[in-house]
């Protein structure tokens, strides 16, 4: 478990440290953006990616871009979508995310036994 690479996307500060407590509790390695352009250049030079945990809704566009990026240059790489918005209809929400590549949806507020029990399926480690 030690050494896998989860990046963290979420424009809310508070978000992005419970995510990173979590991960690192867990045995993970967590990197942090706080916006869509920012998670898009940390992709890029990342040489390792394990998880991407990300916000749908950022201030500079849609969360759903940075999980293409992810998936087109990590491909085996876990996707979790932690979202409090799914545009009034939680299902057409949790669609849209699952279309766009994502393995899974979590919907804000989330207790944080729901995000590692996510992020453990994610990554392979059992529930």
């Amino acid at each position: 478990m030690s050494g896998q690479v989860v990046l963290v996307l979420d424009d809310e500060e508070p978000m992005r440290r419970l995510c990173g407590r979590v991960l690192a509790s867990m045995g993970l390695e967590p990197l942090f953006a706080g916006t869509l352009c920012e998670a898009l250049e940390k992709l890029t030079g990342l040489e390792r990616l394990d998880a991407l945990v990300a916000d749908m809704r950022l201030p500079d566009g849609c969360g759903l871009e940075a999980v293409r990026a992810a998936r087109a240059k990590f491909p085996l790489a876990g996707v979790l979508i932690i979202t409090a918005f799914v545009d009034g209809d939680e299902e057409a929400g949790e669609l849209a995310a699952l279309a766009g590549g994502a393995d899974g949806v979590l919907l804000k507020p989330f207790a944080v036994e729901s995000l590692e029990a996510a992020v453990k399926c994610r990554l392979d480690l059992g529930a």
